[in-house]
């Protein structure tokens, strides 16, 4: 059961990793000079940015479900 509630921790970290990855690089995108032309942005957030946020999701999901057993 310990390791099925790891593995949904570093999943939803990964999931909300890369929405926020993706967002932030959408709403900063424009100010560093990243074009939104053909959607030029969209593509670098979803593809670029978003796996990269993603996986330092997984290893904070990882890295905080054994802490969050020990400080009940």
């Amino acid at each position: 059961m310990t390791a099925l509630v790891t593995l949904l921790r570093a999943l939803a970290g990964g999931i909300i990793g890369w929405i926020v990855a993706a967002a932030l690089t959408m709403l900063l995108g424009g100010a560093f000079g990243l074009s939104d032309f053909e959607g030029e942005r969209a593509m670098t957030a979803i593809f670029g940015a978003g796996p990269v946020g993603g996986l330092i999701g997984v290893i904070v999901g990882l890295w905080l479900s054994p802490w969050r057993r020990r400080v009940r």
